[in-house]
């Protein structure tokens, strides 16, 4: 699969791609900060399966981004992410051209197996509400991954919660998550086995 990510936060964008280099070898993704620079890259790569634009993308829309993809590359599926995982905007996306709609929290093993299906022509859309949570064993999410960056990087909840425009409550939630996953017994635990399974 050759996909592109349309987001602008780089912190996001790095999670994603070792997210998915890890969870589907041979992936070629790649990442760019505004639609102009998507829809110029883009221009570049007659290969390219799926474009993944974020809903929130300072002066853009990301609604907005999946017309203009649509007009200007209309062989290439788009999605459309978001950290505000709302059924109403997944409605929305569909009606702007979307063939999927991804909340950031989704599982990085459903999420690929969603890209692989849209990129043979299907569809991904929640059938209710939030994304499930991931089960043990399944990998952090792209969210958990650029959290636990912020972590690594010396940030505490209220930082990150800031810098990422989530509730310090959510920043724990993802914590929590990382811990469990990894087996960790701490922050500074974490961050070991982070690194000794690869995810720093």
């Amino acid at each position: 699969m050759n996909l592109l990510l349309v987001d602008d936060h780089p912190l996001f964008g790095l999670g994603f791609v070792h997210a998915l280099a890890h969870g589907s070898p041979g992936v070629d993704v790649r990442t760019v900060l505004n639609l102009e620079q998507g829809l110029e890259l883009a221009d570049r790569w007659p290969a390219l399966d799926c474009v993944l634009i974020d809903y929130r993308l300072g002066g853009d829309n990301g609604l907005d981004g999946l017309r203009r993809f649509g007009v200007r590359h209309p062989l290439v599926a788009r999605v459309l992410i978001s950290g505000d995982e709302d059924p109403a905007l997944a409605v929305r996306a569909r009606t702007a051209g979307a063939a999927g709609f991804f909340g950031k929290s989704m599982p990085m093993a459903e999420l690929i197996a969603a890209l692989q299906s849209i990129v043979r022509g299907g569809e991904c859309f929640p059938s209710h509400g939030l994304a499930p949570v991931a089960a043990r064993g399944t990998g952090p999410t792209a969210r958990q991954l650029e959290v636990l960056a912020l972590v690594a990087a010396g940030r505490q909840n209220k930082q990150i919660a800031d810098e990422l425009g989530i509730a310090e409550r959510t920043v724990k939630l993802h914590i929590t998550g990382l811990l469990a996953l990894t087996g960790a017994r701490n922050r500074t635990h974490l961050l070991v086995q982070a690194r000794d399974l690869g995810l720093l």
